[in-house]
């Protein structure tokens, strides 16, 4: 039997991934540049150590890994910036969605939905009324992403449910 939430993965919120991003950029960027000119001044023998190895074959190795830190660097701030966009634009739908549930949504229109056979736990109830939420955001503002939508939906039962 599989289960309802199968498809259904674990929210990200795009700020934090943007910050994330943006984090790993700086650090890749950081490593990149400090171990590129490391190996530099290595090189020309300026620091007064030198790697052992098979000769250049060694530097040419580093010197690429380097580079592609620094390549994945700015690759993480275009995402970054993608990222943030995106927040923004989330952030505003989340906005309009909370307003609209405070609105139109209340405990007792939930309950008015649902219906159920005496003595069912609560458990259940709250899973029917979670499913409620969900259909009334979904039937307003159309298919969202369901990871999105789940999370945002949780909030929203326990400002309707738990008043908060």
């Amino acid at each position: 039997m599989s289960d309802r939430n199968d498809d259904v993965k674990v929210y990200h919120d795009k700020k934090a991934k943007a910050e994330d991003y943006k984090s790993s950029a700086y650090t890749l960027l950081l490593v990149g540049i400090i171990g590129l000119t490391g190996l530099v001044l290595m090189i020309t023998g300026v620091l007064p150590f030198r790697l052992y190895g098979t000769g250049m074959i060694t530097y040419g190795v580093m010197g690429v890994m380097f580079v592609v830190f620094i390549v994945l660097g700015i690759s993480s701030f275009q995402s970054s910036r993608t990222y943030a966009k995106e927040a923004t634009d989330e952030a505003d739908l989340t906005e309009k969605i909370k307003a609209w549930a405070k609105e139109q949504i209340t405990a007792d229109l939930i309950k008015e939905r649902v219906w159920f056979e005496d003595g069912i736990p609560d458990e259940v109830k709250y899973f029917q009324y979670f499913e409620a939420i969900k259909a009334a955001v979904t039937q307003e503002f159309g298919q969202l992403n369901a990871s999105y939508l789940e999370a945002l939906c949780e909030e929203l039962y326990t400002n309707i449910f738990e008043g908060k």
